[in-house]
């Protein structure tokens, strides 16, 4: 991260003054993990030119479909915490990419279900598959009782970056 962002490390420990030292290490191998995927997600729209929004909408049609379940627009609005006019306009861009196609319910006509074409899943695969391989070593790198405990961290980090459940 460039020095001078909010993300950019301190040696003065701006923001960690009373903080243990390796507390602090923890949390800026946190900060190098966020820069990483920033990074990478970049990389990920340029490899693919697709927005944040459209590969999570991807990635959500195709874990419904994966999961037995089908992806509706409204289902895809709902996921996504955007408007009905908005899916319509990422549907139309998947769609005009070769990754979507829209299909009638099979029982009621008046809903469409959100399919994805075989080049979507080869795009995902040729694009994020290796990265998904060198994750998946990580994970496997750690025994039981350390993912427990990674886990809870990244959850109890989640959770600390979260708005405050009486802000507005």
């Amino acid at each position: 991260m460039p020095a001078g962002t909010t993300e950019s490390s301190n040696e003065h420990r701006y923001w960690f003054e009373t903080a243990d030292a390796s507390a602090v290490e923890l949390l800026e191998a946190v900060r190098r993990h966020r820069a990483a995927e920033s990074e990478m997600r970049r990389r990920l729209r340029a490899d693919m030119d697709m927005g944040d929004t459209d590969v999570a909408a991807l990635r959500w049609i195709i874990a419904e479909e994966r999961d037995g379940r089908a992806p509706t627009s409204a289902g895809l609005s709902r996921e996504l915490g955007v408007t009905t006019a908005a899916t319509v306009k990422i549907v139309a861009r998947l769609i005009a990419a070769g990754d979507l196609v829209r299909v009638p319910h099979p029982t009621d006509r008046r809903i469409l279900l959100l399919r994805t074409l075989p080049e979507a899943h080869g795009r995902i695969r040729r694009t994020l598959g290796r990265m998904h391989e060198r994750l998946q070593h990580v994970a496997d790198s750690f025994d039981e009782a350390q993912r427990g405990v990674i886990i809870r961290f990244l959850d109890e980090m989640s959770l600390a970056i979260a708005p405050p459940e009486d802000a507005p």
